[in-house]
């Protein structure tokens, strides 16, 4: 027998430290060399020790020092090592005591139904409940614990602390540590009942913290999306301030005309030809590219053509859109110039300017606008939640921004990294 509570105590210190280690977000490569060995052997120190004492000592005895020999030195390991706040690690504590319950339930079920299991069925039950409570930790338990860690202060954990406070204290006087009273009928049926109570605490607070955790992310998304819509209103101003230069130009061209006129007039062809080249390459500079009807579309690809030129890109458009759209110009602008933009400077990496290529497609279909963009990159892309991470402070907006603006016309937004070529694919309903 005591070899059976040996095993059981070993059992339940590993799944205690490993619980704290998920809702504290510890994860041992990002510790120090030093702190490592001192996690590592601190808590194989307090296994081998009561794995130990449960052999010598019998279980009442031992569950007596239990708090003393195995709670209070596991807190000062993940307090010393982690130097997280102490009612963080205490909080932590609690709730992975608290968690381990469903075993034992299962543990003692098993020994007054089927005895004859007895050891080994009773050990891989045990295991696979723990794996199973481990998991539903991992799922649903420590995003949620990890935003209370890291956005609630000392005296919110300390309030925090008295829900499994007091499931402690009541196990406590139901006989939690007198093997003998734990496991009679009564006691059982009012330990399940303060479980399931508990927990229902547990779910309750931790839903408001994840509705807290989402409204806020929401909040950010709202802001960024927001300053991308300004700067987008700003490019494009930028944009037909432009095209009325342009206009400007052409409306001077007779100017012009008069002053090549005087040149040729007097024999000067070569001052002729000279300004001639330099007037074209002003109006080429100045004036956008038509690539559709739509002429919004036609001042963001121009632009997006003179950035790809600078950065040695070649920038391949195929451009089938009418006149107007349903969507807004800031959002048609922040969709365009985003995707293109991220598209040129992740092509101008290329280390072979031969390679250095990004070629966009964007059209209408039964209804749907159509927007494809593919560039050639170099390195990896990380993705997170279906969208690329960058590793540049302040960047990232303008994929969420796509995503955002994607979602509100219940369309589709994918990026694909293949490969050398990194595809943008974005299909929006419109309205008829």
């Amino acid at each position: 027998m005591n070899f059976f509570s040996s095993f059981l105590i070993g059992i339940t210190i590993l799944f205690g430290i490993s619980a704290q280690m998920l809702l504290l977000d510890i994860r041992i490569k990002d510790l120090k060399k030093t702190q490592r060995i001192f996690f590592g052997v601190g808590n194989l120190l307090v296994l081998a020790v009561n794995m130990a004492l449960s052999l010598i000592l019998p279980p009442d005895q031992h569950m007596k020092i239990y708090v003393l020999v195995i709670h209070v030195p596991i807190f000062l390991i993940f307090w010393i090592t982690t130097k997280t706040a102490a009612i963080k690690v205490v909080f932590a504590l609690f709730t992975a005591v608290f968690m381990i319950y469903p075993a034992n339930v299962v543990l003692t079920i098993i020994s007054k139904t089927a005895k004859w299991l007895y050891p080994t069925g009773f050990y891989i039950s045990y295991i696979a409940v723990c794996a199973v409570m481990l998991t539903i930790i991992y799922r649903f338990f420590k995003p949620n614990f990890n935003y209370l860690n890291k956005n609630f202060n000392g005296i919110s954990f300390l309030k925090l602390c008295l829900l499994p406070l007091t499931y402690n204290i009541s196990n406590y006087w139901l006989g939690m540590y007198n093997f003998t009273a734990a496991i009679s009928t009564e006691v059982f049926s009012l330990r399940i009942l303060i479980f399931i109570i508990t927990l229902t605490a547990y779910i309750l607070i931790l839903d408001i913290a994840k509705s807290t955790r989402e409204k806020e992310v929401l909040q950010g998304v709202k802001m960024v999306l927001s300053l991308q819509l300004e700067s987008a209103n700003q490019q494009l101003s930028a944009l037909e301030a432009t095209q009325e230069q342009s206009a400007i130009y052409r409306h001077d061209m007779r100017h012009h005309f008069a002053l090549i006129g005087g040149y040729l007039a007097a024999g000067d062809s070569q001052k002729a030809e000279e300004y001639v080249r330099s007037a074209q390459a002003d109006i080429d500079e100045i004036t956008p590219h038509r690539y559709c009807k739509n002429n919004t579309v036609n001042l963001i690809l121009s632009s997006c053509a003179a950035k790809a030129k600078t950065n040695g890109v070649a920038l391949s458009v195929e451009a089938d859109l009418p006149q107007s759209l349903s969507l807004s110009e800031t959002e048609l602008c922040t969709l365009l110039s985003n995707g293109l933009e991220n598209a040129i400077m992740a092509a101008a990496q290329v280390a072979d300017d031969q390679f250095r290529k990004v070629r966009i497609s964007c059209q209408t279909h039964k209804d749907n606008l159509l927007i494809f963009i593919e560039n050639s990159f170099t390195g990896e892309v990380a993705m997170e939640n279906g969208l690329p991470q960058s590793r540049r402070e302040g960047h990232g907006f303008g994929v969420k921004s796509m995503a955002m603006i994607a979602e509100k016309y219940n369309g589709y937004c994918s990026f694909e990294a293949k490969g050398e070529l990194f595809t943008l694919r974005i299909v929006l309903p419109l309205d008829k």
